[in-house]
């Protein structure tokens, strides 16, 4: 049967659209298995239930619509204990129900099993028989099998029949990643693109010195039209929002990603479409090959400013079309132009399938205050104006609605849009809770330092600034010079804070084109302080480039990524000293005008949690990433989704590091702050700070909020409940307990938006 199983699995692989995967599963499966009936039910999480929608044998006004609840029926039963069942007599059953108008009262055996993916049930694959008979190992084993396939197929983007899943009880719920808050309802606005890099054809030019003259033309018209997509943008919306339009400038100013392409046209003789496809090609390969969230997601930069020359080099024509007065916006990747050709009052959410909770569109979207979902696994076929709903903070996208569901999510709009106002009338300069102890609110920092200018005054320092961008933004590494303009503008931009800079951190998943790192295994291998520890010569000038930028202000702080042993500090330490030693000399400063900046390490690593004692004889500070510290305790890679839903930032192993670390560095008096993405989550905020951390580093998106609720709460009662997350043994009861107490609080519309969908 081995054969006819994997004809089947191929054939529902290449449907068009879902209705016809699910018809030609059924009816191929009912005939390998030569049996009266085969029917499959799927899962709808907004709804609780299992809809029949497909069937070989029963009567077919049932099927799209007949359901069963959860637990309900035999159906029910096997989604419910996630484990085959075969049944020779289903009347006999106790969990038996039938189906009005199925015509199932002719079947008496039956063999069903759940299609599992990745924990989640996605349904239930079931066939029936006349005959009252036990099912064979074999048969059983083949079901499964099917079923086990099916599982992944399912789990990719189907077109969706929407014309026959338009019925009573037919909403659609799809899973992605959260990538802005709030709840967002209106109809889809789908947007494609014209022509894609992959679409574009190698081609060969006929005049070089014309394509070259063409391609500098449309640079130019491309930077002029991005720079007025920001202007608009700034009038429609935000003050500050338009300036990650810096980047698309940059990137078409960047001399070694202009140079390449120029390149292509010369020595390869190719014509400027097809430079510019190969060259962003490899850039975004480069970039996506990055683990670190905030850098791969960077590819998506590239992809639109080359979607924007290929659009002008082509003479393609947009059509003129009338935008409806709300909608959200949907494409297979939503990009920063899309988002400023729609007027901010008419646009009320996204929806990308591609892209990331990091990429531009995602930091745009927080800071506008528009709900976004990425990652959102679907064809685009036939959505376009059917109505949707975003929850942005589960990351799902409901696909038509019932009005029950519509109602509900309204009214949580209506909270949400309440809260807003809360925030916004009360943005709290400083953060202090309701019994007087004072949190230092830093941000993170790394694409643009100019974009955060507005919001000054509001945090009390730079937590992190990733200085990786201007090594990956070359082709060879940046002089000393280079990098001092490139650190000035931010120690210039902050004069009277501290301004925390980590040394270059790349190698295995963070990797530059010019310094090229093979491993087996990049997350246990040469990265961070590993490499630069190793080519001395790299270090030394990044940390005379850092400590000459500093001259003026004074304001720097030197922190060390991926720290595993104090050796590594010493040795860091030694080089950091003769570099500061050298620009004392240079520049004829005493050590008293001087003076060495702080050192810190990062506490990523779980070594490093149990070298606190050590490292405070040795650093002036340490500082918590949370994401890769979480990441390397539980095992998880976060970007690998067959394990992505591992990752609990709230798991106790976490807490127990965490009360580690904030512990013994009280205790050796150490000075100690947390940079990940914990800190800017609600809930995590409110542990760290229930925990003892007064020092919270964080993306600005979230801060407002954050603000808030520091200022509304007493520590001594988020000390209470750190008590009982401490005791709990996994990570969904230590969320209960911080969630039950913003709810007492009347606070939990901070974390709660999304969170009812299921059981409603």
């Amino acid at each position: 049967m081995l054969s006819q199983l994997r004809n089947i699995v191929e054939q529902v692989g290449n449907a068009k659209n879902l209705t016809e995967a699910m018809d030609i599963l059924v009816r191929q499966t009912k005939l390998a298995m030569e049996v009266d009936c085969c029917s499959i039910y799927i899962t709808d999480q907004s709804t609780s239930q299992l809809n029949l929608i497909a069937s070989e044998g029963l009567a077919s006004q049932v099927v799209g619509f007949s359901y069963l609840k959860f637990g309900e029926g035999i159906i029910g039963l096997i989604h419910q204990k996630g484990e085959p069942l075969n049944i020779a007599n289903i009347t006999e059953h106790p969990n038996y129900k039938y189906l009005p108008s199925s015509g199932e009262e002719s079947f008496n055996s039956l063999l069903g099993t759940p299609i599992i993916h990745r924990r989640k049930a996605l349904g239930v694959l079931v066939v029936q028989q006349k005959e009252p008979r036990l099912f064979s190992e074999l048969e059983e084993s083949f079901l499964l099998t099917l079923a086990m396939h099916l599982a992944s197929v399912l789990d990719q983007p189907f077109s969706l029949d929407v014309e026959r899943l338009n019925q009573p009880r037919a909403s659609i719920y799809l899973q992605g990643s959260p990538a802005s808050p709030g709840i967002a309802i209106a109809d889809a606005y789908v947007v494609r693109s014209i022509m894609t890099l992959a679409e574009v054809i190698i081609g060969k030019s006929h005049s070089v010195v014309k394509e070259l003259l063409l391609f500098e033309i449309i640079v130019k018209k491309c930077i002029d039209e991005f720079s007025n997509l920001a202007l608009t943008l700034k009038e429609q919306v935000s003050k500050d929002a338009f300036i990650l339009f810096d980047i698309y400038s940059h990137i078409l100013k960047d001399k070694t990603f202009l140079n390449a392409i120029r390149s292509q046209i010369n020595e390869s003789h190719l014509n400027a479409p097809s430079a510019v496809k190969v060259v962003a090609e490899s850039y975004i390969k480069q970039f996506e090959a990055m683990s670190d969230p905030y850098l791969s997601q960077r590819s998506s930069d590239i992809r639109d400013v080359a979607q924007r020359l290929l659009y002008h080099l082509t003479h393609q024509v947009e059509d003129d079309l009338k935008l409806p007065d709300k909608l959200i916006l949907v494409a297979n990747e939503v990009t920063l132009s899309m988002v400023a050709s729609i007027p901010n009052d008419k646009l009320q959410g996204i929806v990308s399938v591609h892209g990331g909770i990091g990429s531009h569109v995602a930091i745009l979207a927080r800071t506008l205050g528009i709900p976004a979902v990425m990652g959102v696994q679907f064809s685009l076929d036939n959505i376009n104006q059917k109505s949707l709903i975003i929850d942005g903070y589960e990351g799902g996208v409901i696909l038509l609605p019932e009005q029950s569901l519509v109602s509900h999510y309204q009214s949580v709009l209506d909270e949400e849009n309440e809260l807003k106002k809360l925030v916004e009338s009360d943005p709290h300069e400083k953060a202090v809770t309701l019994d007087g102890h004072a949190i230092s609110i830093l941000l993170n920092t790394g694409l643009n330092a100019k974009q955060h200018g507005t919001i000054l005054g509001h945090f009390d320092g730079i937590g992190l600034y990733r200085s990786e961008l201007p090594f990956i933004l070359t082709d060879s590494f940046p002089t000393e010079q280079e990098q001092v303009q490139v650190y000035q503008r931010l120690l210039d931009q902050y004069p009277k804070l501290p301004v925390t800079m980590r040394t270059l951190d790349i190698g295995g998943d963070k990797s530059l084109s010019y310094f090229p790192i093979v491993e087996d295994n990049p997350f246990l291998g040469w990265r961070g302080i590993r490499l630069t520890l190793d080519h001395p010569e790299i270090f030394l000038v990044q940390i005379r480039a850092m400590l000459r930028a500093s001259v003026k202000h004074q304001n720097l702080r030197i922190m060390l990524p991926m720290v595993t042993s104090i050796e590594e500090v010493d040795e860091a330490h030694k080089l950091i000293t003769q570099a500061w030693n050298e620009i004392k000399f240079e520049l004829n400063y005493s050590s008293e005008a001087f003076p060495m900046p702080a050192i810190g390490a990062m506490v990523e690593v779980p070594a490093a949690v149990f070298l606190i004692p050590a490292l405070a004889k040795k650093v002036d500070f340490v500082s918590v990433g949370s994401n890769d510290l979480i990441q390397y305790l539980l095992a998880v890679d976060r970007n690998n989704s067959r394990v992505a839903s591992l990752y609990d930032s709230y798991h106790p192993a976490v807490l127990q590091a965490l009360k580690m670390i904030i512990d013994n560095s009280k205790r050796f008096d150490l000075e100690v702050s947390i940079c990940g993405e914990l800190a800017s989550d609600p809930i995590g905020a409110l542990i760290l700070i229930g925990l003892g951390y007064t020092k919270l580093s964080m993306n600005s998106y979230n801060m407002g909020r954050i603000k808030y609720l520091i200022n509304a709460l007493p520590r001594y009662e988020l000390e209470s409940c750190v008590e009982q997350a401490l005791k709990a043994n996994k990570g969904t009861d230590i969320r209960a307990i911080f969630v039950d107490y913003l709810n007492i609080k009347e606070l939990g519309g901070f974390i709660r938006a999304g969170n009812s969908k299921k059981n409603n």
